[in-house]
C-alpha cells in the first residue's frame, strides 16, 4: 500500500515537472506602446515599460532581474519589482505608427541560469535597477531630528536626538549611493511626540527646496527603556542611587564591604524611522526595528551616543547592529527610484542647467526625461487629508552636453511642454 502511493506521488512530481518545464523555458512575448508627444526617446521607454507590465499581467506574476539584450549585446539590468520570475529581455521589433511608440519584446526566463554578467553589486545596491554599467548615481538625502518619547530612559546616552540623524548620514555616505547632509536640528513635524509622519509633508517639501534633496529621512526613538533586571554580588562598590538599579540595605548589608545589587540586564532600542520623497512630500517608507539587548546595559556614567565609548558597551554593541540594519532597509527602499535633478536654469529654451553633476554620477550623452510638476493638483487620500504625491506631465528628454563637479547642462532634445525653472528631470537607462 506504501509503495504504491510513493509510486503515485513520485509519477504526480514527473508529471508536474515535465508539463511545467517547458512553460518556464518559454520565453514570453509582451507588447508594449505609448504616445510619442513627448518625443522618441520618452515615447521608447514608457513603450518598454508598458511591455513589462503586460507580461507581467498575462503571466500571473511581476518580473525581476531583466537584463536587457539589444543587437546581440548585454546592455544593463532592468526591474518591475518582483519576487517570482527572472529573466532576460530582448527587444524584438519597435516602430511608429498613428503617433505611437510601439515596442514588442520577449523575456527568456532561462536565459539568467547562464549566470553573473556584471560585477557583483554593493550589499545594498540592487542590481536590477537599470543602474549604468561601471557607475553608481547617487542621490542627495537629507537627515533630520529624532524624537526621543522618553528621554528619561534615555538620561544616559548624551545627544541621542541629534547624534542618531548624524550617525546614520555616516552610514549612508558609506553606501556611495547618496550624497547625504545632515541638518540633526530640524524636525520634520510640529509636534513630534503626537504627529503621524505624513502630517510632515509640508515642512519636508520646504527642506526639499531650500536644501536641495531629493529624499529626507526622519524619525522617533520610542524606546530605550530597560526590560529585565537581575541580582549582582559587588564588594566595595558605592551604593549609587543615581544609577539605574537598586541596592539591598536589609539585615548584614555592608558587612565586609559587601553587597547586593538589583541592576539592568536587559534593555530595549526602539526605532521608528521615516523616508520622504522631498519633491511631493510623501512617505515612501515608515519602518520600525526593535530589538532588547542583554548584559551590561546601562553605563556608571553618562556616555555620548555613536562613540566608541558607546559601541563597544552590550547595549552599544546591539543598537550597532540595528542601526546597520536600519542602513540596509534604507538603501532597499531608495535603490530603485531613478535619480532626479531639477532644472535651475534655462536659456533660449533649449539649454537647461539641472542640479546634479559629475559628483552624482552624471556624464556626458546621459539622457534623461523632462517632467514638468502639477504643484496645485496635489493627490489626497483619506478624506483629503493625506498627501500622496504631486502628478507629472512627461514633457520631453534631454541629453547632458556638459558636466560640471556639482551641476549639468544639457540641450534639449524634446519637450511638447515650455521648459522652465523647477521642472524636473529623472535619468534614463540606455536600453
Amino acid at each position: 500500500m506504501m509503495t504504491r502511493r510513493v509510486y503515485r506521488l513520485m509519477a504526480a512530481l514527473v508529471a508536474a515537472f515535465a508539463f511545467s518545464a517547458p512553460l518556464l523555458a518559454a520565453p514570453i512575448e509582451a507588447e508594449g506602446v505609448a504616445d510619442m508627444e513627448a518625443g522618441s526617446p520618452a515615447a521608447r521607454e514608457m513603450a518598454i515599460r508598458d511591455a513589462l507590465q503586460q507580461a507581467a499581467i498575462s503571466n500571473g506574476a511581476e518580473l525581476q532581474s531583466l537584463q536587457l539584450m539589444q543587437s546581440g549585446t548585454l546592455s544593463e539590468s532592468s526591474v518591475l519589482s518582483a519576487p517570482a520570475l527572472q529573466g532576460k529581455v530582448k527587444i524584438l521589433l519597435e516602430y511608429t505608427k498613428n503617433g505611437m511608440y510601439h515596442v514588442r519584446l520577449s523575456i527568456d526566463p532561462q536565459a539568467s541560469a547562464a549566470g553573473p554578467v556584471a560585477s557583483a553589486p554593493t550589499p545594498t545596491q540592487n542590481a536590477n535597477c537599470g543602474m549604468p554599467a561601471g557607475r553608481t548615481l547617487r542621490r542627495k538625502l537629507l537627515t533630520t531630528y529624532f524624537y526621543v518619547v522618553n528621554p528619561s530612559e534615555a538620561n544616559d546616552l548624551r545627544n541621542l536626538a541629534t547624534a542618531l540623524p548624524a550617525d546614520l548620514a555616516r552610514r549612508l555616505r558609506q553606501q556611495n549611493q547618496f550624497d547625504v547632509r545632515n541638518a540633526g536640528h530640524l524636525t520634520v513635524l510640529s509636534n513630534m511626540a503626537a504627529d503621524e509622519p505624513v502630517a510632515g509633508w509640508e515642512t519636508v517639501r520646504e527642506l526639499g527646496r531650500r536644501e536641495d534633496v531629493q529624499f529626507v529621512v526622519a524619525g522617533r526613538v520610542l524606546s530605550t527603556g530597560v526590560v529585565a533586571k537581575s541580582v549582582r554580588h559587588t564588594m566595595f562598590e558605592s551604593n549609587n542611587t543615581s544609577q539605574q538599579g537598586a541596592y539591598y540595605t536589609g539585615p548584614l548589608a555592608g558587612m565586609f564591604g559587601q553587597a547586593f545589587k538589583y541592576e539592568p540586564s536587559a534593555r530595549q532600542f526602539d526605532l521608528e524611522v521615516w523616508v520622504y520623497d522631498a519633491l511631493t512630500g510623501a512617505v515612501l517608507a515608515d519602518q520600525r526595528i526593535s530589538q532588547v539587548a542583554r548584559g551590561k546595559v546601562v553605563a556608571q556614567l553618562p556616555v555620548d551616543f555613536a562613540t566608541a565609548a558607546f559601541w563597544d558597551g552590550d547595549y552599544g554593541s546591539v543598537v550597532n547592529a540595528l542601526l546597520d540594519q536600519a542602513t540596509r532597509q534604507l538603501g532597499d527602499v531608495l535603490s530603485c527610484i531613478p535619480l532626479s535633478a531639477k532644472v535651475v536654469k534655462v536659456e533660449d529654451g533649449r539649454q537647461v542647467f539641472i542640479n546634479a553633476g559629475g559628483l552624482d554620477g552624471m556624464k556626458v550623452g546621459d539622457q534623461m526625461l523632462l517632467y514638468k510638476p502639477r504643484s496645485a493638483q496635489i493627490v489626497r487620500s483619506g478624506g483629503g487629508v493625506r498627501e500622496l504625491g504631486v502628478p507629472e506631465d512627461l514633457s520631453g528628454t534631454i541629453t547632458l552636453t556638459q558636466v560640471q563637479p556639482n551641476f549639468s547642462i544639457a540641450q534639449v532634445q524634446s519637450a511638447r511642454l515650455k521648459v522652465e525653472e523647477g521642472d524636473y528631470v529623472r535619468f534614463m537607462t540606455r536600453r
